[in-house]
């Protein structure tokens, strides 16, 4: 009986000791679990606050790059509206040039017109001043197509009446007929002066313009000197020999 309890008591005491054994170990890893869940929270924590610090670090950059860029962008803004001013004036004062260099270069063809038809008019004693208009009365009789030839070779053309006034000049003298710069050759009936406008002063003789030439048309135009001035043109055929009256506007 006693060795029965006796053994009892070994047997309880041995499964305590293993029980507490077990509690230990289960605590202990309880402990090492915990720890390392903690050096895990702790591990991803720190993570988090370096990657944290870097985003923040690089968001710094970014930022003091945009500002950089900012100010570049804002220095070229103004580099290039300076350049804009600058080119504008230097636009403006190119056209300016222009229009001086083509004002004097107009007034320089004019000068050298003049000095020409000075230069011929002194080879030739028969041009006459009279209002802005100087004037040459031919020597020689020719067709009326050969006349304006001969004034454009001249430097002028076949006189142009536009006034009583230019229409009385006398520049006739001894020689009875001559021939103007009046045609109607382009469009039957439709009179028209060498440089292309249309007759609106009018000087016909008495039932003039007639085309009564039995040889042909008469398709351009003649004074004749014994006839009223103001009633003195008449029509006449192109191919007619006379002389010619030229015509140079300076």
């Amino acid at each position: 009986m006693l060795c029965t309890v006796s053994v009892s008591t070994e047997s309880d005491s041995s499964g305590k000791r293993t029980f507490l054994v077990a509690a230990v170990c289960l605590g202990l890893l309880c402990v090492l679990l915990a720890g390392i869940t903690g050096l895990s929270v702790y591990c991803n924590y720190s993570n988090l606050t370096k990657e944290r610090d870097q985003l923040q670090t690089s968001y710094s950059n970014l930022t003091k790059e945009r500002d950089q860029l900012q100010t570049s962008y804002n220095t070229l803004t103004k580099e290039r509206d300076q350049l804009q001013t600058s080119y504008n004036t230097l636009t403006k004062a190119r056209n300016q040039l222009q229009t001086s260099y083509n004002t004097l270069t107009k007034e320089r063809n004019q000068l050298q017109t003049e000095r020409d038809f000075l230069s011929r008019r002194l080879t030739n004693l028969s041009w006459r001043k009279f209002d802005s208009s100087w004037y040459f009365l031919s020597t020689e009789s020719k067709t009326w197509k050969e006349s304006r030839k001969d004034c454009l070779e001249r430097g002028a053309d076949l006189v142009i009446i536009n006034s009583d006034k230019e229409q009385g000049v006398d520049m006739i003298k001894h020689i009875r007929i001559i021939w103007i710069g009046l045609t109607d050759s382009v469009n039957e009936g439709t009179w028209k002066w060498v440089d292309g406008t249309p007759l609106t002063t009018r000087y016909w003789h008495d039932q003039q313009p007639d085309s009564e030439d039995p040889t042909g048309e008469e398709d351009c135009v003649e004074i004749h000197k014994d006839w009223i001035p103001l009633k003195a043109w008449n029509d006449m055929s192109c191919d007619k020999i006379l002389n010619w009256i030229c015509e140079k506007v300076v």
